[in-house]
């Protein structure tokens, strides 16, 4: 009772023959009595296999011959969008699930009346009625008008009476991949997915991107620059080392940060595929099980650029040799001349404050003159204030979901598994950097006499000479009666002796006194016997004078 299979179109076989689905069972109950049958001569029994599968396979006919490109009208535009067929585009793209039991039972059978078949409703609602007209519709398929099992040959299908919006929900396509590594080939499974995306050209060159992040607030360590990073960008997984900026107030440059802020963003820049901006971005350590929380920071993509001006703070000091008033010889802040010549008329200034200039180089080795605004000290450092360009890091390791792909280590990983020691940088330690001895000066000594003259409100406050011994107090002495007699009597004759010395200063600074009184009363009688002779001595001189005047004009 079965009829043979009528003859085909041309472009039905080319339709049926672009899908490799057709026998190939998708499903582990593909082979429980609704696979492909085949007839008598060897040929497939196409209707079988289209009844059972017509809406899983989605086969709709020669796609091949319809190029969208070079037709005058879009598939779909021929026909004004009306409201009937608005709610059938929603129902068949944008509606999850099934309808309610009474809307899909009136509308299934008011189409099959339409149509001249007896409607069939079953009791309850949603995927249980779909699933049970798919099978009526596919026994009446395969049933003949004498009861019999007949093939029926589905007529050829306008591409455009389907594909008004593009490919139907739940329809096979094949997409042809090229470039595929074998390794990844090798790990395809079939309860595996693949998730495929499209990227744009601009997507596919290399760059730099900036990418506004934050640390995340559950993850336990701050993440630094130079370490490498797992990100998931868009379509794509890779590994890249990045380096973390902040811009200056007044965007005046993008500074170097060693390590991300603790509650604050900062920009991050990678370097990797082009992205567009305000793409989502995620940052992990590792894809290992960890105790803590795995995503380290969280951001958007800022802008992509081939290059970004990062700046790092540099300082360079140096200490002088050589002082001239407000003229100074630095020497150790560069290594030539060259250098010198470079930074020529920048600023300096020393760690106590004083500003300066750069004027010239002297010699060879990097030494130059400078002025300040004051003089300095040969205690003084001289500071030059400068900043230089940070390039960061082009590194790209794509992540490939295979057993053999490895991610590059931290530098933290590498030197545990070495066993290499953290190498220690003088230059880079916080902190104190420069140890300098504390420089203690002189006290100020005002004579006694000034001092009596000042004001009593500005003379120096002396204070009571005390006996510095430390070690009275921290052990008592406990003294006898023999020796509390003794030290009484040696305080008496100190007493004695000091009342001796008294009296002799007193006496020998009155001898002093009627000394110098005499000696300055001799010195007076000295002074006027020798002005009185001085005087004879210039009136004899002067007559001398005058008497040899007068006889040169007698001759």
């Amino acid at each position: 009772g079965s009829k043979a299979l009528p003859a085909e179109t041309d472009a039905g076989k080319d339709a049926l023959a672009a899908t490799d689905h057709r026998t190939v069972p998708l499903f582990d109950d593909d082979d429980d009595g609704d696979g492909p049958r085949t007839e008598p001569g060897g040929r497939l029994d196409v209707a079988g296999q289209r009844g059972s599968h017509a809406g899983l396979f989605g086969n709709l006919g020669d796609l091949v011959g319809l190029d969208s490109m070079r037709m005058p009208k879009l598939p779909g535009e021929a026909e004004p969008w009306d409201e009937a067929r608005k709610e059938a585009l929603k129902s068949r793209k944008f509606i999850t699930g099934g309808w309610s039991s009474a809307e899909e039972d009136g509308d299934e059978a008011e189409t099959k009346q339409g149509e001249g078949r007896p409607a069939k409703k079953e009791e309850g609602g949603g995927e249980g009625d779909e699933v049970g007209e798919a099978v009526a519709d596919r026994d009446e398929a395969a049933e003949g008008p004498a009861g019999g099992r007949a093939v029926v040959t589905r007529p050829k299908l306008d591409p455009s009476d389907n594909f008004q919006d593009g490919a139907p929900i739940a329809a096979f396509v094949r997409v042809r991949l090229e470039d595929v590594p074998a390794a990844c080939v090798e790990q395809m499974r079939r309860d595996r997915m693949l998730l495929l995306g499209g990227l744009l050209p601009g997507e596919s060159q290399m760059g730099l991107v900036q990418v506004r992040v934050k640390r995340h607030r559950w993850h336990p360590k701050l993440l630094k620059s130079g370490d490498a990073l797992l990100l998931s960008v868009g379509w794509r997984r890779y590994q890249t080392v990045p380096t973390f900026s902040i811009e200056d107030r007044g965007e005046k440059r993008m500074r170097f940060l060693k390590y991300t802020l603790e509650h604050a963003h900062c920009t991050m820049t990678m370097y990797g595929p082009m992205v567009p901006p305000n793409a989502g971005v995620m940052a992990f350590r590792s894809w290992q099980k960890v105790e803590h929380f795995r995503i380290a920071a969280t951001g958007g993509v800022l802008e992509s650029a081939p290059n970004f001006n990062i700046m790092k703070k540099l300082k360079l000091v140096g200490e002088p040799y050589k002082i001239f008033r407000n003229t100074a010889f630095i020497k150790g802040m560069f290594s030539s001349d060259l250098e010198v010549a470079k930074y020529s008329h920048a600023k300096i200034q020393t760690v106590s404050g004083i500003r300066g200039e750069i004027k010239k180089a002297e010699g060879t080795k990097g030494s130059f003159r400078a002025t300040f605004e004051d003089r300095i000290l040969m205690s003084d450092l001289v500071v030059c204030k400068t900043w230089v360009k940070v390039e960061p890091k082009k590194f790209y390791h794509p992540v490939v979901d295979v057993v053999q792909w490895r991610p590059a280590r931290l530098i933290g990983e590498l030197r545990a598994a070495k066993g290499v020691a953290v190498p220690v940088n003088k230059d880079s330690q916080y902190g104190k950097q420069h140890l300098r001895p504390e420089r203690k000066f002189n006290k100020l000594k005002v004579p006694k006499a000034l001092d009596a003259a000042l004001p009593f409100k500005h003379r120096l406050k002396r204070e009571a000479l005390t006996e510095k011994d430390p070690l009275r107090k921290k052990a008592a002495v406990v003294t006898s009666q023999r020796e509390h007699e003794i030290n009484h009597l040696l305080n008496k004759l100190y007493t004695v002796r000091k009342e001796k010395l008294r009296i002799r200063k007193a006496a020998s600074e009155k001898k002093k006194i009627v000394k110098e009184k005499r000696e300055r009363f001799i010195q007076e009688k000295r002074e006027a016997v020798n002005k009185e002779l001085r005087k004879k001595r210039h009136i004899k001189h002067g007559l001398e004078e005058e008497r040899r005047r007068k006889a040169l004009r007698l001759d």
